[in-house]
């Protein structure tokens, strides 16, 4: 049995196994790629649908965990050797280990490394010399971070759900449970932000259920009764009523028109009848964009089947009427097509991406300037076992390790 928890833990602990799960990933996709030009969302459906895949997935952070409590493990028992409160010898713990034959006393070497700038400490048995900052906050910070990327990851596959909703200025803000507050306004406008050329931003007054005023843009999403708002697409919602000489009784009806930008038509079909309308939005002549400053004027085309009746343009508020036939478009409003997504995931995502620069804002630094480099040496009976490690400028490091070790073979020489 403690072999079998030995070989689970070495797994899981182990630094390839996040490389052999992406891998196993990255499999999948290419296989995928070949049936789809989706290939990324099939992905992402086949893994929700696919236990395999999730337990393979979850590996990932647990992985992280195992990893940061070895980490932990090592540096405390690293520490005790470094400051010669360990009584074991400290194999595996360091990356080189020597063994060479013993001397009397410590005293030269510790006055060597104390030249090289080596800080040190002594006892009878065990001498240890130290220099430079420890990287185990930034690794902990990094494995911190890996874990909240693959758990984020792992909750938004199998828990995330998303309803796609019109918010329409002038009424309530959609939501799951409805009693959402007034959409008191939705604008578009330039951006001076360097990404973005306009920013669109939807003002919801407070509702009923308490929620205080909200403003919501395009980046970073909001948060609004446990859903995220991603507005998606720009869309017209406007009040059509269209009578002919033979529709009784007119057809009235609060249509949604995708015809943002300017240039792009939309089909409306009078149920019940051959007539069909296609409608656009007029560009203005100034080059500005009717959805930025209100002002909507609409082209149309009037077609009974295939037979195209009558052309023109109708501002909002204004009426077409010619033979019988009556077009009036008495309001329009902004409405932008919005995604809430519950996905919890997404916040552990956003502090991994934080805690990515954290931990490269102490790595870097740290790994340039003051590396960590170590030595212990410890004395068992006839013979010196000799500890080295590093996390940067090696070579320096390796030249003063080995430079110990022949003083240690040179004095042991002349000492019968």
């Amino acid at each position: 049995m403690k072999r079998l928890l030995n070989a689970i833990w070495t797994v899981l602990s182990s630094r390839t196994l996040p490389p052999l799960v992406c891998g196993v990933f990255l499999l999948t996709y290419i296989g995928i790629a070949f049936g789809t030009d989706d290939t990324l969302i099939a992905l992402m459906a086949f893994t929700r649908t696919s236990s395999v895949l999730v337990v393979l997935l979850a590996l990932i952070p647990l992985n992280s965990l195992c990893r940061m409590l070895l980490e932990t493990y090592r540096h405390h028992k690293r520490r005790r050797a470094v400051n010669c409160k360990e009584v074991e010898t400290p194999y595996g713990l360091f990356d080189e280990s020597v063994t060479v034959p013993a001397l009397p006393t410590f005293a030269e070497l510790e006055e060597r490394l104390n030249s090289e700038g080596y800080r040190c400490r002594r006892t009878e048995r065990t001498l240890a010399a130290w220099r430079g900052i420890s990287l185990f906050p930034a690794r902990m910070i990094f494995l911190a971070a890996v874990f909240c990327l693959f758990a984020g990851i792992l909750i938004s596959l199998t828990t995330r759900s998303s309803r796609r909703m019109n918010v329409i200025e002038g009424e309530p803000l959609p939501t799951a449970k409805g009693g959402g507050g007034l959409v008191e306004r939705i604008s578009l406008m330039k951006s001076s932000g360097a990404i973005l050329d306009k920013d669109l931003i939807v003002e919801v007054a407070q509702s009923d259920a308490g929620d205080g005023r909200k403003i919501f843009g395009l980046y970073p999403p909001s948060l609004y009764r446990g859903y995220f708002v991603y507005p998606r697409y720009l869309w017209i919602a406007s009040v059509i009523r269209f009578s002919a000489p033979d529709i009784q009784p007119a057809y009235e009806k609060q249509s949604a028109l995708n015809i943002h930008p300017p240039g792009k038509e939309d089909r409306l079909e009078i149920p019940g009848s051959p007539y069909q309308i296609f409608i656009s939005l007029v560009k203005p002549d100034d080059g500005s964009d009717p959805y930025m400053t209100g002002r909507i004027t609409f082209l149309f085309k009037i077609l009974k089947g295939k037979n195209l009746l009558f052309t023109g343009s109708v501002p909002t508020g204004g009426e077409f009427v010619q033979d019988g036939y009556r077009l009036a478009i008495p309001d329009s409003r902004r409405m932008v097509k919005t995604d809430f997504i519950q996905d919890y995931g997404v916040l552990l995502i956003w502090t991994a991406a934080i805690l990515f620069i954290c931990s490269g804002c102490v790595w870097l630094p740290v790994a340039v300037f003051l590396p960590r480099r170590e030595m212990v040496f410890v004395r068992e009976h006839d013979v010196i076992n000799a500890f080295s490690r590093t996390e940067g400028r090696r070579r320096i490091h390796a030249g003063v390790f080995h430079e110990a070790l022949d003083l240690l073979e040179a004095r042991q020489s002349t000492n019968p």
